[in-house]
């Protein structure tokens, strides 16, 4: 799984209640594999684009470097786990899930698409899983995967009584964040409250970045002092992001760039959707109050149900 503002920590916890688990944070290698992936000339990327398989034989060979030290975070004994249960997993090499199931064909394998399946470095490796899932229902329909959302990590916390901020936009500084940043505040700085911050190691892409990512803890109280959270996800990205459900648990209204987010069940007057070039928020929604609707987040217990963990 993805290490993600201790997601994974949260559900290593449920989890370890009813199994002995084995955490593997699949992204640990991620920027190695990356770069060694892009260790080849412009002719050999025209092949890639040109040939899967090729690509697919490249992105394997980066991938396969790492593998030893992967396989030696887990139990080698025959039959040892009874579930493999994969979220995303893209950056492990296919010869890593091949040696997992061939110790462990009693098991169950199940798979989580925890982003859009496009846009995962690869899809080889998901063949290798019985039981597929994913949080994007074009995709499901697409793969013939079962829909599941996202999980929450809290209960329902509820909204502050007193409101700090009128807008608040919080994450990591990539892609066109930065940009949309400065126009928020460009537009509305001197009308409303906003909080900003976007997080950013490097620290170098503008006067709302931070070199530290905020906890959840941190995050969720930002949420309940403020009566609107701007949802930027990548601009490939369809399905709904953590934000929208982490909204449901503070009664926080959403405005998203991502138009399919209709599509959802988690969809309603709570969010507005806005264009991702000239992002108007309506001063009717800001002020508005939050609206029940009786959709609930799924939490960590309710979302294994669901994998029948």
């Amino acid at each position: 799984m993805p290490s993600f503002m201790g997601y994974e920590k949260s559900l290593q916890n449920q989890l370890g209640k009813k199994y002995e688990v084995t955490l593997l944070n699949c992204d640990q290698y991620d920027k190695a594999i990356l770069e060694e992936y892009k260790k080849c000339s412009k002719l050999r990327w025209m092949v890639r684009n040109l040939f899967s398989v090729i690509k697919e034989h490249d992105q394997e060979r980066a991938e396969a470097k790492y593998l030893m030290q992967t396989l030696k975070k887990i139990n080698s004994a025959k039959n040892y786990y009874s579930v493999v249960f994969c979220i995303n997993g893209s950056f492990l090499s296919d010869k890593f899930y091949q040696v997992v199931k061939e110790r462990n064909p009693q098991a169950r394998f199940i798979y989580y698409a925890w982003d859009d399946v496009k846009n995962l470095i690869k899809q080889s490796h998901i063949k290798f899983f019985n039981e597929k899932f994913a949080y994007n229902i074009s995709e499901c329909k697409k793969y013939n995967f079962s829909y599941c959302p996202m999980f929450v990590q809290n209960e329902i916390v509820g909204h502050d009584s007193k409101d700090l901020y009128d807008i608040l936009f919080i994450g990591s500084a990539h892609s066109d964040r930065q940009k949309i940043a400065d126009e928020l505040y460009s537009k509305y700085g001197k009308e409303y409250r906003l909080f900003i911050y976007l997080y950013d190691p490097t620290h170098t892409n503008g006067q709302f970045c931070h070199d530290q990512p905020l906890t959840y803890e941190k995050y969720i109280e930002y949420m309940r002092k403020s009566k609107v959270l701007i949802d930027v996800p990548q601009s490939t990205q369809e399905g709904p992001t953590t934000r929208s459900f982490d909204a449901l648990l503070t009664k926080t209204k959403v405005v998203t760039v991502n138009p399919f987010i209709k599509e959802y069940p988690i969809y309603s007057d709570n969010i507005l959707i806005v264009d991702r070039n000239n992002i108007v928020i309506d001063d009717a929604f800001i002020n508005k109050p939050y609206i029940e609707t009786g959709y609930q987040a799924l939490a960590i217990p309710e979302w294994l149900k669901k994998f029948d963990l």
